[in-house]
């Protein structure tokens, strides 16, 4: 079974903070969900299984091999990052920034039969068809989050890390991508860690869930193992109710009073 296995992960910002030696394992076919409040950690930890952000101590295993020893080549044909942003001065049309995942699997400079079909399947499945020729500044901020998705699971990666995947979506599509994202991850075996303000959400489609708070692992494990009232008012300071219906699955309250 193909892993990632986090060791002991420390990072610090200039600031002081960052990561508190974490250890995780993340295993494929499986949606963990990072949980926390702003400044948890969720995104530097992200980044530093993306390699973007270098730790000061720990390792990164993929599958059994050190992060740190892969190629930049290898890293980009198997991790896909969300990026949060239009790149300045990349104002092309969607297809042609979504064809732009494929560049680490072309030998040439042209695409192949096989990119051309990863390329087209993801926007198939993003529903974008209606989007494919408009620039990338024509598009609101949950249609460009549509298309990063795309770009990304147009690259065909082994691991997928998604920072807010539902940022900017109306409900409909937060469902939606999140589906289509559990749907490919069991498909296609992969490894994917996202990170979600959203409890219920991660309720809902996530396998496992990781509580972070101030960079470092409350809790790990199976949703209705961790998102518990006492889990929740220790990481995010607030007392809540916790009620299990068999529709609606978990609804999580605050309690004013």
């Amino acid at each position: 079974m193909f892993c990632i296995k986090v060791e002991g992960l420390a990072f610090k910002y200039k600031g002081g903070f960052g990561l508190g030696k974490v250890s995780l394992r993340f295993c494929e076919s499986e949606i963990t969900a990072i949980l926390g409040p702003n400044g948890a950690g969720k995104t530097t930890f992200l980044k530093c299984l993306a390699r973007i952000l270098k730790p000061l101590e720990g390792v990164v295993y993929i599958g059994n091999k050190e992060l740190w020893s892969l190629s930049l080549n290898e890293v980009a044909k198997s991790i896909g990052f969300s990026e949060v942003e239009v790149p300045q001065g990349f104002n092309v049309k969607v297809v042609d920034f979504i064809s732009t995942s494929r560049y680490p699997h072309m030998r040439t400079f042209w695409e192949t039969e096989n990119d051309v079909k990863q390329i087209i399947e993801s926007i198939k499945r993003l529903k974008l068809e209606s989007l494919s020729q408009r620039k990338l500044e024509e598009l609101s901020s949950g249609e460009f989050q549509r298309v990063i998705i795309a770009k990304i699971l147009a690259k065909n990666p082994k691991i997928l890390l998604l920072d807010e995947p539902t940022l900017h979506l109306d409900i409909k599509y937060q469902l939606e991508i999140l589906k289509t994202i559990s749907e490919i991850t069991k498909e296609k075996k992969l490894v994917t860690i996202i990170t979600l303000h959203d409890l219920k959400l991660a309720s809902l489609f996530a396998d496992k869930v990781v509580l972070l708070k101030n960079g470092k692992v409350v809790a790990f494990g199976k949703p209705n193992e961790v998102l518990t009232p006492e889990n929740i008012e220790r990481v995010y300071e607030v007392k809540v109710k916790v009620i299990r219906d068999k529709e609606a699955g978990m609804i999580i309250t605050p309690l004013i009073k």
